[in-house]
């Protein structure tokens, strides 16, 4: 889209629009930058030429929660323009964008001497508040919901901590008693690290429950991560109608491999579901660039995810189609690896699949 076809502008004359666009700075941004920042200077309005914008809200738990977004032929950031406070929100870009910025001593400027820019303002701030009351109302609903599931999910822990107890202990015992079995210690072990994945998913859905997510990182290959994934999951991998196949160069990074394993978990084990019981392809391909980011793509030829949920899928309780679940899984998903500084997102196409992208600063060991 050019400035000249831009909505803002719709009513108003092209001589006075030239004169504008001469002071105009347009921007381009990569994906997932950040336009700017929650608390900075109101210096002007930003017209969407190409793209999406994502608008954040920082939350209690240092982590931000995605409010609203602007579309191509939308604009933001006036506002602050008129109020003269710094920006409420955090504004980042979705896929690749294209910005017309216009500074507010020129907008203002232009404003006194042209009428029609006036009403769109207006309107565009309603919309905001519109929906920002909106989202606002919504994450009062989502907090009580998670206050109930923390304060369940702490009262089954303490229920079931004796069970587990008895399990691990059990499993030590038989593995004691059998140390020439080698193929019988090895399920023993597997089943107590299964019992040390429940509990450790039970505190990851508490810490979600309060809004954090508490690393503890250390220095991992990527191997060891996906070596470890296999021994965990090995049902999927004994599935003939099921092929999962692994991507990656080994290198190190400084993440906590407890919870991006979860990740992985939720992401694969939500293709397998798309699946439906026919045969299916996983590819999880794993890259890093400029030895500076990690990139993740998890790809699957299901379904797709239906085009009902797309908007809000990593909201808390969204689910589609399944008689089980809670609708935490991607939701928890995405704030483990935003915890880690990085981003999650998806593209998906009804019966033709859908493909995960995460990206991540690494660490490289000296």
């Amino acid at each position: 889209m050019e400035l000249y076809s831009h909505p803002f502008f719709e009513s108003v004359n092209k001589e006075d629009v030239k004169h504008l666009s001469e002071k105009t700075v347009y921007c381009d941004f990569e994906p997932d930058v950040i336009i700017f920042e929650e608390g900075s200077p109101s210096d002007g309005i930003y017209l969407v030429l190409e793209g999406e914008v994502a608008f954040c809200k920082r939350t209690e738990g240092e982590q931000y929660r995605t409010v609203s977004y602007s579309k191509e032929g939308n604009f933001f950031g006036e506002i602050g323009l008129f109020s003269g406070k710094p920006r409420s929100l955090r504004a980042e870009s979705r896929g690749k964008v294209r910005l017309a910025k216009i500074v507010s001593e020129d907008l203002i400027h232009f404003i006194k001497n042209t009428a029609g820019p006036v009403n769109k303002i207006l309107e565009s701030i309603i919309h905001h508040l519109h929906e920002t009351t909106r989202h606002y109302m919504d994450d009062m609903l989502q907090q009580e919901k998670m206050a109930v599931v923390g304060s369940m999910v702490s009262t089954i822990i303490h229920d079931f901590k004796n069970p587990f107890c008895m399990i691990s202990l059990s499993a030590q015992m038989i593995a004691q008693n059998n140390s020439e079995d080698a193929g019988l210690k090895k399920y023993c072990q597997n089943i107590e690290e299964q019992v040390h994945r429940m509990v450790v998913m039970a505190e990851e859905l508490i810490e979600f429950s309060k809004g954090k997510q508490t690393l503890h990182k250390s220095t991992i290959r990527l191997k060891d991560l996906i070596d470890r994934f296999k021994e965990l999951n090995y049902p999927y991998f004994q599935n003939e109608d099921i092929v999962i196949n692994f991507e990656f160069s080994d290198v190190p990074i400084n993440a906590e491999m407890h919870k991006l394993l979860r990740v992985l978990q939720n992401l694969v084990g939500n293709a397998i579901d798309a699946f439906e019981d026919e045969k299916g392809k996983i590819d999880v391909i794993i890259e890093v660039e400029k030895k500076k980011n990690l990139y993740i793509r998890v790809i699957d030829n299901g379904n797709g995810i239906p085009e009902q949920i797309r908007a809000r899928f990593f909201d808390p309780f969204i689910t589609y189609g399944k008689s089980k679940g809670t609708g935490l899984g991607s939701a928890i998903a995405k704030s483990i690896i935003e915890a880690h500084g990085g981003t999650i997102k998806f593209e998906s196409e009804a019966g033709q699949g859908t493909t995960f992208f995460i990206r991540m600063p690494i660490v490289e060991k000296e």
